[in-house]
């Protein structure tokens, strides 16, 4: 694990017991592809749940599905913990989304929610997720795009050039890799949830509470209060007079099919119809 991931760990692992009182924008899009996976008509007898957390979507799984064998995954030993106190029925595995301990296909329904935008290598991600459903398995996700935290992005980036929110890949980046990699029917689309806080700092609080404030490049200097003080006097206020943060929260619909009509070996000489 390198780095960057060891460091998303850590602070996820430290945060595990605010993280439910905070996670605001998280049950909000967990509740949302709850919904649209209610929708589907899909019986699975097995799930992996990817980036499971603390377990706001296992629990809700769990109920849909009471007879179903449900894996929750998360690399965060402590969000386990809490996933596991919830839900006790459950068979996790601490590990990490870009490399699970899992060889066969054994699961009929893959679903992950707001996790994919932590992965560094999404294609090999979503690969593994193809080799893991069996024929006729559903891949259900949501994630985040580019336009997440454009406020908090655009008055940090007037203190300095240095990243200090993480940047996030457009839903169409998503779409080409399922179809790459051979999911059938996949859909991608998005939406922008926007969530109102009181103040700067609760901005700046309800991140780092939950343990997302990690970013992949650390800055080379940390911010002072001057720079604290610009930041806060260069947000703009909404009509309410609260600090709004725009989610837009991407969501994904893919199939795992077998070919209806698989290429002929070009090798085998096929039998002619019988006259």
């Amino acid at each position: 694990m390198d780095n960057y991931k060891k460091r998303i760990r850590e602070s996820f692992n430290r945060r595990a017991d605010t993280y439910d009182n905070y996670a605001i924008i998280q049950k909000e899009v967990a509740g949302r592809i709850f919904d649209r996976l209610s929708g589907i008509k899909i019986n699975p007898k097995s799930i992996l749940d990817l980036g499971c957390g603390t377990g706001s979507l296992t629990q809700k799984i769990s109920a849909l599905y009471p007879d179903a064998k449900i894996v929750p995954l998360d690399f965060s030993e402590e969000m386990l913990r809490i996933c596991r106190s919830k839900v006790s029925k459950v068979n996790p595995i601490c590990a990490d989304i870009e490399n699970i301990p899992i060889i066969e296909s054994r699961f009929d329904l893959i679903i992950s929610s707001l996790t994919f935008h932590w992965a560094t290598d999404l294609y090999s991600t979503f690969l593994k997720i193809h080799e893991l459903l069996k024929d006729d398995g559903c891949f259900l996700f949501s994630s985040i795009g580019p336009d997440t935290l454009l406020e908090l992005r655009e008055v940090l980036s007037k203190i300095d050039k240095q990243d200090r929110v993480n940047r996030f890949i457009d839903m169409h980046h998503y779409g080409d890799a399922l179809l790459k990699i051979g999911f059938s029917d996949p859909v991608v689309d998005n939406e922008k949830i926007i969530v109102e806080y009181q103040s700067f700092s609760d901005v700046l609080k309800s991140l780092k509470k939950i343990g997302a404030n990690t970013v992949e490049k650390i800055a080379d200097k940390k911010l002072t209060r001057t720079d604290y003080q610009s930041a806060l006097d260069g947000y703009s206020m909404n009509e309410n007079s609260n600090y709004p943060v725009t989610y837009e929260v991407l969501y994904g619909l893919a199939w795992k099919k077998t070919p209806s009509n698989p290429k002929i070996n070009e090798d085998v000489i096929p039998i002619k119809p019988i006259k």
